[in-house]
């Protein structure tokens, strides 16, 4: 035979024996573990009669080819979850912070952020104490608010206990000039916030320091003012004055919790006033 012709004789069938051994190879891979395809290798490889070195050196070119068949396999990605989940969208409205008059002045901040969402408007409240140079976080309060009134936070102290409280704006009334407020009060042996519950109940709060209390004025068809007191996280009415359809009439709540009229006066009034007595009626200033 012709050398050339035998060169290229062996050529071919390296050839097709590459080609057969990888259709055997795809054919273990996908039905056994590594070890054994290496095993049926070693064996096919004595039973054709090959000495040792070319055992190794076919197990070490399937091994590759191995490697190969393994490293292209396609990754498949698992869908977790089909459920559909709604993007909520937050925006901060408003801003209010102090870290001077609230609470004990200069120790304490207060931190009110109005944020809207396309279903609510909430503020949230976040207290602060000093430490050192850091604000270290005390307490924290989420309430429902209005997107339309802005905060209008007022800084004063409201139960004359000498830390300042807060109130601001959260609500919206249907008659207008009643301003809906939320009222939270610095507690001092807690060191934390302490909302008062009911607050938005009674509008146009102020505190009160001839009576010292709070008191409230709300406008209907008259004008009524409320005298409020604070018992627990709520206020309690203890007695008002209503002006009204020419009459200003005074009325307070007696020991066994009825209203009691204690002064009914003729009224020509140019406008509604709001009182900071009840007995005596006196106008507040």
């Amino acid at each position: 035979m012709c050398p050339a012709y035998a060169g290229h004789t062996q050529q071919f069938g390296a050839i097709a024996g590459l080609a057969h051994t990888w259709k055997k190879l795809r054919f273990f891979q996908s039905r056994f573990c590594t070890c054994k395809l290496l095993c049926y290798i070693y064996a096919t490889a004595s039973q054709a009669g090959g000495t040792l070195a070319t055992i190794m050196k076919n197990i070490a070119l399937i091994t590759l080819l191995l490697f190969i068949c393994c490293s292209k396999k396609a990754e498949i990605k698992t869908v977790l979850e089909t459920k559909p989940e709604k993007l909520i969208v937050t925006d901060t409205l408003e801003v209010f912070s102090d870290s001077i008059s609230f609470g004990k002045k200069k120790s304490n901040k207060i931190t009110i952020y109005k944020i809207g969402t396309e279903e609510n408007t909430i503020a949230k409240v976040y207290l602060y104490e000093k430490r050192k140079v850091q604000w270290e976080l005390k307490d924290s309060l989420s309430l429902e608010a209005v997107r339309i009134n802005d905060l209008d936070s007022e800084i004063k102290d409201f139960n004359n206990d000498g830390f300042n409280d807060i109130i601001f704006t959260t609500g919206m009334a249907a008659r207008g000039g009643n301003n809906v407020q939320t009222l939270i009060l610095y507690s001092p042996k807690n060191k934390s916030l302490h909302w008062i519950k009911n607050s938005e109940s009674f509008p146009n709060l102020m505190y009160n320091e001839k009576l010292n209390c709070i008191d409230a004025c709300v406008l209907t068809g008259g004008q009524t003012t409320y005298f409020l007191k604070i018992e627990n996280d709520s206020l309690k009415e203890f007695a008002n004055v209503d002006q009204r359809d020419g009459r200003i009439i005074a009325e307070i709540l007696d020991v066994n919790g009825k209203w009691k009229e204690i002064e009914n006066i003729k009224d020509e009034p140019e406008g509604f006033d709001r009182f900071i007595n009840f007995n005596p009626i006196e106008k507040r200033q």
